[in-house]
């Protein structure tokens, strides 16, 4: 199959959302978690983080689609500051899953699914309490892409939970050891295989 950026574009608009959607293949799934100045809790799945810097002060950022119609996960981490991200793992997929749905704003995806809301002393922002690795942040800057409404949201790393036995001594994270899932497009989500280290590339 060769595909010209013409022949893409003429493509039926949901058969182009799924092809495009899963074209790079599965990437990290996440649940957003948000706390808006009102109390709402909200919960939101998110497959588009990436790791920015590991250095100080160590920063993850992930896409927001465009502000067309609101955007609970963005407003409350404007408002508030604070988000948590956390994975996602076998024995609850169905109830992540279903916090894509369009709940109103003063609903709690939480409530709603049944997945557990935790708090830490110190992150102002709900963290997921079946989640095996957990991480709150602080909202750094956005960045929007141009002429097509979406934005780039950097987070500030600021504590982590997950598992000691997950961690290698080399500080590698075993997401096999922990079942984490992934995502390719919006609903075919993976379990991680086998892995394979390779040592560092040296000329």
């Amino acid at each position: 199959m060769h595909l010209s950026l013409e022949d893409i574009l003429a493509q039926e608009s949901m058969y182009r959302r799924h092809f495009m959607n899963t074209l790079p293949g599965p990437r990290g799934v996440h649940l957003v978690g948000t706390r808006g100045y009102r109390g709402q809790e909200n919960l939101g799945v998110f497959s588009s983080f990436v790791h920015i810097s590991a250095s100080s002060p160590p920063l993850l950022g992930f896409i927001m689609r465009p502000l067309t119609v609101p955007r609970h996960t963005y407003h409350h981490l404007k408002a508030n500051k604070w988000f948590t991200i956390n994975t996602l793992h076998p024995g609850f997929l169905e109830k992540a899953h279903q916090t894509s749905a369009n709940y109103k704003l003063e609903e709690s995806e939480f409530a709603a699914t049944g997945l557990t809301p935790e708090y830490s002393d110190k992150c102002k922002a709900p963290y997921v309490a079946e989640s095996k690795i957990r991480i709150g942040l602080t909202f750094e800057e956005e960045h929007k892409i141009s002429g097509i409404e979406t934005y780039f949201i950097v987070g500030r790393v600021q504590e982590i939970f997950l598992p000691d036995e997950a961690v290698a001594e080399t500080g590698h994270v075993d997401h096999e050891l922990l079942q984490t899932m992934s995502v390719a497009g919006l609903d075919n989500y993976h379990e991680v295989g086998k892995g394979r280290r390779m040592p560092y590339a040296r000329r």
